[in-house]
């Protein structure tokens, strides 16, 4: 599958799928959809990969399904339908929330803080958030097939704002990945 997506330049669709049935994985028809980084490979084929999501895809049929799923779709609109002052305030909370988390939980915090002061849209901050600080997938699987950006970005400052009343640390045993231009990452990007 990598070498195919390797070879021609592809997107990589990641999908939650849940186990319904003993040894059964049923994925979702709707899924994240990005670029492939291979970070390293192994002698026995295996590689260790970072996928870049991009986009939003909705599958309507699956046109092969082993060694690997390969489906049709279409892509996922955005509806970015909200009154420009909501948005704005949205925007600073949640920024704001998430350099008070840096500040706090990291000696180095000069870089992702000014990553996230660089951010002026509030969809890819909304979707930082559902991937590393949600670890309830179902809830992530809901957000991620919610259309409305307003909607998805209340219910982000909505799990922040929870997260700063329990005092929760939050994502601290994983790397953050902090892109340095405009969403590609390249180098050493990881922070932790």
């Amino acid at each position: 599958m990598i070498k195919k997506i390797e070879d021609t330049k592809g997107l990589l669709a990641v999908s939650y799928a849940p186990e319904l049935q003993p040894g059964k994985f049923f994925p979702s028809m709707t899924c994240g959809l990005g670029h492939v980084r291979i970070l390293q490979k192994f002698k026995n084929g295996e590689s260790d990969i970072l996928i870049f999501g991009k986009q939003r895809i909705k599958f309507t049929k699956y046109i092969q399904e082993v060694p690997y799923l390969i489906g049709e779709g279409h892509l996922l609109e955005t509806n970015r339908d909200m009154p420009a002052e909501t948005e704005k305030q949205l925007m600073n909370d949640i920024r704001e929330m998430l350099i008070n988390w840096i500040f706090t939980n990291f000696d180095d915090s000069a870089r992702p803080i000014q990553f996230f002061k660089n951010v002026i849209d509030l969809d890819p901050i909304c979707n930082f958030v559902a991937y590393y600080f949600i670890n309830d997938m179902e809830k992530k699987q809901k957000l991620l097939e919610e259309d409305s950006l307003e909607i998805r970005a209340q219910t982000i400052w909505q799990v922040l704002k929870d997260m700063e009343a329990t005092g929760s640390p939050g994502p601290l045993n994983i790397p953050l990945i902090f892109p340095k231009s405009t969403g590609e990452s390249s180098g050493n990007d990881s922070l932790n």
